[in-house]
């Protein structure tokens, strides 16, 4: 075994994140970035999905999926988020924890073949990695309470 120079990066020293996990953190950066510019979601996929640093092992089709449904679904998923965020509106959380938290909220209404905690801990990892100091708490409290409405099951076959 050889040892890498200085600078290099060692590959077994950062977690491996699957295709999926990359496709949540690409429609995060595209709902973000539409939101903040104003402009329509499919201009933050192409450039998202033609940009050289997106890797290989993005699940692209999941990704296009996640964006343009969660970007139709705004409406309803901020109503979602609205129900169980009591003495808080919508205002006063920030962009990404929104958009983490309408991804979330999608998958947990609507993609059925991922299980509520696979969902629930992305949704915090996302909040760790692009949200402020507490953001993965918040999130994690709001997809919690979204959970316990909608999947009721899992949360029965649990115990």
């Amino acid at each position: 075994m050889t040892q890498g120079t200085a600078g290099e990066s060692n590959p077994t020293s950062r977690p491996r994140r699957g295709g999926r996990h990359l496709a949540r953190e690409l429609a995060l950066q595209a709902l973000y970035q539409s939101d903040i510019t104003g402009d329509g979601i499919s201009d933050a996929v192409i450039q998202l999905v033609e940009d050289p640093v997106t890797e290989e092992r993005t699940d692209l089709a999941y990704f296009r999926h996640l964006a343009a449904e969660v970007w139709k679904r705004k409406a309803e998923l901020d109503h979602w988020i609205g129900q169980v965020t009591e003495n808080w509106s919508l205002d006063r959380v920030s962009v990404i924890e929104l958009n983490i938290l309408r991804l979330g909220i999608y998958e947990l209404l609507w993609q059925r073949d991922v299980p509520e905690r696979v969902i629930i801990n992305e949704a915090i990892e996302l909040a760790k990695r692009f949200g402020g100091e507490n953001s993965h708490r918040f999130v994690n409290g709001i997809m919690d309470q979204v959970a316990m409405r909608v999947r009721p099951e899992e949360r029965e076959s649990m115990r």
